[in-house]
């Protein structure tokens, strides 16, 4: 499996994840001519893969194919590559293409679970500039099981696919089962000087603190509260990515980015406002972490006095 636009990662013989520190980072990725990567592999070691930034590969963990066919997922993976270390085929891997991505999901991976709160497939996005959200172990790897995935046929090609197709299976298997909604608008900060709210000027986004057990369900993100858990079935935190918008249903309160940020920093408790304060605090740490949005934002106020 030599892809151009696939990231390679070494795997030790019959395991699933890779133990090498800092792996999910995009600059430790390999290409399929890494030398290293093939003297891995001559020696009997284990390969997983990624898409690299930029592509538009996705792939499919498929845990339970009969739910996932049973949701329309057969026919979006009818002709494409696939490889499995079952048999019967009840688990298996397949890549698609897909040139619609919405970007909020890349450097992600995220589950697709029922009703039951069963995975019935994973779904693996492109990395981001900077790091992945998971690896799918490679054909021909050995699974614990003692199996090897095995290719169902080598010739089929990568198909590509609508995200809408996606979005329809998602919705299918993982159907919103709580009737609440996010409501318009949660908390959302303040405009600052630079006029600015706190969220743009530091390039926030509530995808920087996932939900645990975190799932697609509609166009929003489900899952357990990253600081305070759930004891809801399904969890109790909706994210929605386009608006930027977080909700806690046990708090009953909503959040953009930086209130979410500030939340899960420890800054301020789920449920609490936005203050002063709070502000304070938060900057202080995002200024020690972003020194350059300041820096950035003096030189730019230089030339604009200098054309004054």
């Amino acid at each position: 499996m030599q892809w151009e636009d696939l990231l390679y990662v070494l795997v030790p013989a019959g395991e699933k994840g890779p133990t090498l520190k800092g792996w999910n980072q995009v600059s430790q990725g390999r290409r399929h001519n890494d030398p290293f990567l093939a003297v891995h592999l001559q020696h009997g070691g284990n390969y997983g893969y990624y898409p690299a930034p930029g592509s538009d590969i996705l792939s499919l963990d498929v845990d339970n194919a009969e739910a996932f066919h049973a949701a329309g997922g057969k026919d979006l993976v009818r002709e494409t590559f696939r490889y499995s270390a079952w048999p019967d085929w009840y688990k298996y891997r397949a890549m698609i293409s897909c040139p619609d991505i919405p970007v909020h999901y890349r450097g992600h991976k995220f589950s697709i679970r029922n009703d039951l709160n069963q995975i019935i497939v994973e779904l693996f996005f492109p990395a981001d500039n900077e790091k992945t959200g998971g690896q799918c172990i490679g054909p021909s790897s050995l699974h614990p099981n003692g199996n090897r995935y095995e290719i169902h046929d080598p010739d089929a090609s990568i198909m590509t696919v609508r995200w809408s197709d996606i979005e329809t299976i998602t919705k299918t298997i993982s159907p919103d089962i709580t009737s609440h909604t996010i409501p318009e608008p949660g908390q959302r900060i303040g405009v600052q000087s630079t006029g600015k709210t706190i969220t743009q000027r530091y390039g926030l986004s509530v995808m920087d603190n996932l939900p645990q057990d975190a799932r697609i369900a509609g166009t929003e993100i489900r899952g357990v509260h990253p600081v305070h858990g759930s004891t809801s079935p399904g969890g109790n935190v909706a994210m929605n990515p386009i608006k930027g918008l977080v909700y806690c249903f046990r708090c009953a309160s909503g959040y953009d980015a930086a209130g979410w940020d500030a939340i899960c920093r420890g800054i301020m408790p789920c449920g609490g406002i936005y203050d002063s304060d709070v502000m304070k605090q938060h900057l202080d740490v995002l200024n020690k972490e972003k020194p350059e949005v300041r820096f950035l934002e003096r030189i730019a106020w230089k030339k604009a006095w200098r054309r004054s």
